[in-house]
């Protein structure tokens, strides 16, 4: 019965978020992906950060509110040549993986993306409501200015592989469309 109360509760939850653009996964996590204006803009003036042939751009990471113990880092890859992204690695967190965002018919599912490949000179673009970096298990609260190392793992072609570092700054939140991740990876709109 608790179940079934639960899952009406979290119905129109659901329901209402998707008539007003806002929608939430639950509220366990406490991760959350509002519109990142002010931490877009700031990314975007920041330089390209460049290692063997690979460019990252546009990197920050949502600063945590109160309790939470997960965020979100996002960016934008471009390699020279063929490349795949094999995992992610920080000391802000115990827990850091690539996750991905997808419609399944009328549920938004997150879940984690082992390989993503990333083709020679085309931008992987790892953002809100997409593919992402989540950050899980935090050492400490994020905080606006607050700069955070991620390390990213990459395979080449050959099987070679290149870890590259990369600094991510924490941004202000901007008020608007809001998505955060709780109990589950899934939500229906």
């Amino acid at each position: 019965m608790k179940r079934v109360i639960q899952l009406a509760a979290f119905s129109a939850v659901a329901m209402l978020a998707a008539c007003s653009e806002h929608h939430d996964h639950g509220a366990e996590s406490g991760h959350s992906h509002d519109t990142p204006a002010v931490a877009e803009q700031a990314a975007a003036s920041a330089p390209a950060q460049v290692q063997d042939g690979i460019a990252v751009q546009n990197a920050w990471v949502r600063p945590t509110v109160g309790e939470q113990d997960a965020t979100g880092a996002y960016l934008t890859i471009t390699s020279q040549e063929p490349m795949t992204l094999v995992g992610v690695a920080t000391p802000a967190a115990e827990i850091a993986e690539v996750h991905e965002m997808k419609m399944d018919g009328d549920i938004m599912r997150m879940r984690m993306a082992e390989r993503i490949e990333i083709k020679a000179g085309e931008p992987l673009e790892l953002k809100p409501g997409g593919y992402h970096v989540m950050l899980m298990a935090l050492t400490a609260p994020v905080e606006a200015g607050q700069e955070i190392e991620l390390s990213l793992q990459f395979e080449k072609a050959d099987g070679s592989k290149i870890e590259m570092p990369v600094k991510v700054v924490a941004g202000q939140n901007a008020a608007g469309d809001h998505h955060s991740h709780g109990g589950g990876g899934d939500h229906k709109h």
